[in-house]
């Protein structure tokens, strides 16, 4: 996560354009020398992505270095972010922010908070009119104190609600903006650190929402103890104690430990019912331990064996959707009773698409209400719908080629975007569904494409990535098909047109001696003569082939009975070809009767635009390596 901070950093160093000491932005945003160099390790993190980084030079300082053009889009970027943390100076951001005032102190008086909004003292007024009414939706109020000032006050989980809505915005990309005082930015990321590393150690794989909906809380929580405000026992006595405590209370005990705080059985309580969080595996589908007692365990048994009536479909059958629909239940039953609200951000389109799933929802909602006298919203009903969705399609399973799964609006949404792909595309094999925040997991995965609902950067991906705007559209159906046969056509070309018999090694110094010794060495294993290194040399004189990034493709068109052929050589350093260095050297011979191989120019020049690929091919020389860089295996 990166902070207003590190994004000021960032601006600063971009500014200057020269060496800057840690002293120097210290002083900027107001830490430690030793806290500037922990922001700059978190920088270098996320920077690397791009191709750049935040270079030290001992006794000098630190110093933005990359290429103009990521630079310029870094820039771009976090002057945007930078603008977007800025409350405007609407009625609605005023009230903002005198909210925020409120929170991080005990007792306000009208003269501070006129000097924190910079309003009058008549306009402040004016303004607490307006703060009072969003309080009433929180059960909650200002009370005022001679000589103090005044305090909002009311049920602690409510106020932890209001804060939750008004002292913290998460961002798009996941981009926290805290506005509570007490909680340093450096003890944020300490916080996210604690929270990831507990996650991936038990084998959890959470939603980008989920994640923020912890974290969120926990900074709540953690602001809330040091103001010395804790939750009344009549708040949680009837909470579940769900089976994502004891991973909740592991992280926060580190978080207690790690910003000296004392935490307590309550804290704990309210993180785990409130957070969303399931501690289920959707990938490796690992199973969670049932308790056949359990109330929840039995109303979704007596549920679902009603509703196999209506469907055909015993869902009790599948453990994914079990697991699932066992685990929201729970946890929803908590959020309830803690008075915290999930809005879905799909709630119009699954009710158009997905009417049946909607209606057993419905049924499940009026039957939880019965039974536990709790109510769902529609944002619930369509979250519960999304689970019946993904089982019906899961239901009509098939398998093929290796598909990851990108989603950042939940398991249920991502869990019914597979089983559509599946069901829909006979030659595909869904290999895990990830939120963005585990994007490094889910490369590691042996895999063809990438479905992303969020838009990623497919310069950084070795393979297809397919952007899905609509998640309940089959656009993404055709443009699958459609880009699984042209890798096999590709794959199919590169075959045709590349052999290991024709990759050398060669040396030269200048690029007359390169196509001459190229072309001998394919010579004399029997693929070109000397008219094909002749037409060779004709068509190079003609226009120099050297095209950047150390790469030359000589090429000629072939009459005859020459099967089409791509020699590689590689020389031992690189040589002026024409006006640009070269180092690797595709001679590109065609016979003009095999005029469907022509798409290969393509693909190569995808392989050049990556300096990286290239360097990489120089590096290994491998015949191998070099087509599975070129994605031809």
């Amino acid at each position: 996560m990166i902070s207003k901070k590190h994004s000021m950093i960032v601006k600063y160093l971009i500014e200057k354009n020269e060496y800057v000491t840690a002293v120097e932005l210290g002083q900027l945003i107001e830490v430690s020398v030793r806290t500037v160099k922990r922001y700059i390790k978190d920088l270098n993190y996320y920077l690397n992505k791009s191709g750049v980084e935040i270079s030290s030079v001992k006794g000098i300082g630190y110093k933005l270095q990359g290429s103009a053009k990521e630079i310029k889009k870094i820039s771009e970027e976090v002057s945007k972010f930078l603008e977007g943390l800025q409350m405007d100076d609407s009625l609605e951001g005023r009230i903002t922010k005198a909210i925020c005032v409120f929170l991080n102190y005990e007792y306000v008086n009208a003269e501070e908070l006129s000097d924190r909004l910079n309003l009058s003292i008549p306009s402040t007024n004016k303004l607490i009119t307006n703060v009072k009414d969003i309080l009433k939706n929180y059960d909650l109020k200002i009370i005022s104190k001679p000589h103090y000032g005044s305090k909002i006050t009311g049920d602690e989980i409510k106020i932890r609600s209001l804060m939750l809505n008004y002292a913290i915005k998460i961002h798009e990309n996941s981009l926290t903006e805290v506005r509570i005082e007490n909680i340093l930015d450096e003890e944020i990321l300490d916080i996210e650190k604690i929270i990831s590393e507990a996650l991936k150690k038990n084998d959890v794989i959470v939603s980008d929402k989920d994640f923020n909906e912890l974290l969120t809380r926990v900074i709540v929580s953690a602001s809330r103890i040091r103001n010395k405000r804790v939750i009344s026992n009549s708040a949680i006595k009837d909470s579940f104690k769900l089976e994502n405590y004891e991973l909740i209370q592991e992280i926060m005990e580190k978080v207690a430990d790690n910003l000296k705080l004392v935490i307590d059985e309550r804290e704990i309580q309210y993180v785990s019912s409130s957070c969303g969080i399931v501690a289920y595996n959707y990938n490796t589908r690992k199973t969670l331990i049932k308790d056949t007692n359990d109330e929840v365990n039995k109303f979704a048994d007596e549920t679902l064996q009603e509703l196999s009536i209506i469907t055909g479909i015993d869902f009790r059958k599948d453990i994914d959707f079990i697991n699932a629909f066992i685990m929201h239940i729970k946890i929803y039953i908590n959020r309830f009773r803690a008075g915290v609200k999930a809005k879905n951000p799909l709630l119009s389109q699954i009710k158009t698409k997905f009417p049946m799933e909607t209606n057993l929802a419905t049924i499940v909602a009026k039957k939880l209400e019965e039974e536990f006298n709790v109510t769902l919203d529609e944002d619930e009903i369509g979250f519960i719908a999304m689970h019946f969705g993904a089982a019906f399609e899961r239901s009509k399973d098939k398998g093929g080629k290796k598909v990851c799964i990108i989603c950042h609006y939940g398991i249920g949404t991502s869990r019914l975007l597979a089983e559509k792909l599946k069901r829909r595309i006979s030659d595909i094999n869904i290999i895990g569904t990830y939120p963005v925040r585990y994007l490094d997991m889910a490369l590691e995965q042996d895999i063809d494409f990438i479905v992303s609902t969020v838009k990623l950067d497919k310069r950084n991906f070795k393979i297809p990535v397919l952007y899905i705007e609509n998640v309940f559209s089959d656009e993404i159906i055709n443009e699958l098909n459609q880009i699984f046969n042209e890798k096999d056509e590709r794959k199919k070309i590169l075959r045709d047109t590349f052999n290991r018999e024709a990759f050398f090694k060669i040396s030269a110094e200048n690029r007359e001696e390169a196509i001459e010794n190229l072309g001998r060495a394919m010579k004399s294993k029997g693929f070109i003569d000397d008219e094909v290194i002749a037409k060779v040399f004709e068509r190079e004189n003609m226009s120099s082939t050297d095209i950047g990034h150390l790469v030359a493709i000589p090429h000629t068109i072939l009459d005859g009975e020459y099967k089409s052929i791509i020699g590689v050589g590689v020389l031992e350093k690189p040589i002026i070809w024409h006006k640009q260095e070269v180092q690797l050297i595709f001679m590109v011979c065609f016979n003009r009767k095999e005029s469907y191989n022509f798409p290969v120019f393509k693909y190569l020049y995808n392989f050049i635009e990556d300096e990286g690929d290239v360097r990489s091919a120089l590096k290994l020389f491998s015949f191998d390596k070099l087509m599975e860089i070129l994605d031809a295996k």
